[in-house]
C-alpha cells in the first residue's frame, strides 16, 4: 500500500507486563549495539480481539496502539493528538477498506516501541470506528528487515532483526510468501484446487474475500435464489456461497489447513489498491488468526509463521468453529 490502511470497521495499563515480558524477551544479542534493534514486552487485546502494544509518542506514554500488519504507515487518534498538543500541519489520503478519505496530518518527533525507533514524522490522525477507542495504529513501515512475533497465549510481542534471529522452535509452521507494496506479505493458498492469495491482516477483526473469489466459487457451486431474492447454496461439503458471504470448509496454506472460514464478500477498495481485485484473494483477520497460539512475520524473507498449541494439534476443532491443523 502507498498509504496507511484504515480498519474494517482508554489508556489501561498492561496488567501482566512483568510475567509476559519475562517469557517474551529473547537472549541478548552478541553485539551490544544490536540491543537497540530488538524489543519485547507485554501486549494486550482491544475489544475486537486485535493485539495492542505499548508505544511511546514524543517521549510520553505508553499509549495503546493496535498492531496492524495491513497498514503500511502508523497513525494516531485525534484524542491522542489533542492530549499531546499536536496541531495539523496538512492533509493526506487514508485508504480504508471501503474508500479513500482525507485525514489531517500531524508532525510527530518520535515513535518508539521499547528501544526501537519507528518511522514518525507526519502521521495521519484517525478517529471513530477505525480505532475503536485505542490511541493509534502501529503499521509495518518500521518492520523492514525485522521479524514481528506476537504470542497470543502469553500476551507478548517481540520485534527483532530478521537476520540472525533465534529460531522460533517447535510448534511453529512456516508459510512462504512474497513481499508486495513494500511490506505487505502475500502467501499462497488453495481452495478446491484453485490458487488464491492470502493476506494476514491483524488490523482487521473479520476476514474478507473479493468478488473474484466469490465468482470463481459460485461457478463451481449449485446456486439459486429464494423467493425473497437472497442467494442460497445447496452443497455437500462444498463452499457455501451467498451474496455477501462465503463459508469455506477448507483453505490450505502450506502445511496448514484452516476450516470453516466465514468470509465477508465485497468490492472492497482495499483489494483494488493492492492490485488484487482480479485475483481470487482472502484477507484473513484476527477472527481466524487469533485462534492460533501465535503469529510471526519475517519482513526480510517474506515468511509467515503460525504457532499451533496442543489444542490445535490434539483436536480437529477450536471452539467447534475453526481448525488449524497440519495436513
Amino acid at each position: 500500500m502507498s498509504l496507511v490502511r484504515a480498519l474494517v470497521l482508554g489508556c489501561a495499563l498492561f496488567a501482566s507486563a512483568g510475567a509476559a515480558a519475562a517469557q517474551c524477551v529473547a537472549p541478548p544479542p552478541p553485539d551490544p549495539a544490536a540491543a537497540q534493534e530488538a524489543a519485547a514486552g507485554a501486549s494486550g487485546f482491544d475489544d475486537l480481539g486485535r493485539v495492542v502494544a505499548p508505544v511511546m509518542v514524543n517521549g510520553q506514554g505508553p499509549f495503546r496502539f493496535i498492531v496492524d500488519t495491513g497498514a503500511n504507515r502508523s497513525a494516531l487518534s485525534e484524542g491522542l493528538a489533542r492530549r499531546l498538543n499536536l496541531t495539523p500541519s496538512g492533509e493526506g489520503a487514508v485508504h480504508s477498506v471501503h474508500e479513500v478519505v482525507t485525514a489531517p496530518l500531524v508532525r510527530v518527533d518520535s515513535l518508539r516501541y521499547g528501544p526501537l525507533s519507528m518511522p514518525s514524522q507526519e502521521m495521519p490522525m484517525l478517529e471513530g470506528a477505525m480505532l475503536a477507542g485505542e490511541h493509534g495504529l502501529l503499521g509495518v513501515d518500521g518492520m523492514a528487515g525485522r521479524r514481528l512475533r506476537m504470542d497470543f497465549t502469553r500476551r507478548c510481542i517481540e520485534i527483532v532483526p530478521a537476520r540472525g534471529a533465534q529460531t522460533l522452535g517447535r510448534g511453529w509452521t512456516r508459510l512462504r510468501g512474497e513481499l508486495r507494496f513494500g511490506n505487505l506479505v502475500v502467501v499462497r493458498g488453495v481452495v478446491q484446487g484453485m490458487r488464491v492469495n492470502v493476506l494476514i491482516d491483524t488490523g482487521s477483526n473479520v476476514s474478507l474475500a473479493n468478488r473474484a473469489l466469490h465468482q470463481a466459487l459460485a461457478a463451481r457451486t449449485r446456486y439459486a435464489r429464494d423467493a425473497e431474492g437472497f442467494g442460497r447454496a445447496f452443497t455437500a461439503g462444498d463452499p457455501v456461497v451467498l451474496d455477501t458471504a462465503l463459508v469455506l470448509p477448507a483453505l490450505a496454506v502450506g502445511e496448514l489447513r484452516m476450516s470453516n472460514l466465514l468470509l465477508f464478500v465485497g468490492d472492497y477498495h482495499i483489494f483494488s489498491l493492492w492490485g488484487l481485485d482480479a485475483e481470487p484473494t482472502v484477507l484473513v483477520g484476527m477472527d481466524v488468526i487469533g485462534r492460533a497460539g501465535g503469529l510471526a512475520i519475517d519482513y526480510h524473507n517474506a515468511n509467515v509463521y503460525l504457532r499451533l498449541d496442543r489444542r490445535n494439534l490434539a483436536s480437529p476443532r477450536l471452539d467447534d468453529v475453526m481448525l488449524f491443523r497440519r495436513q
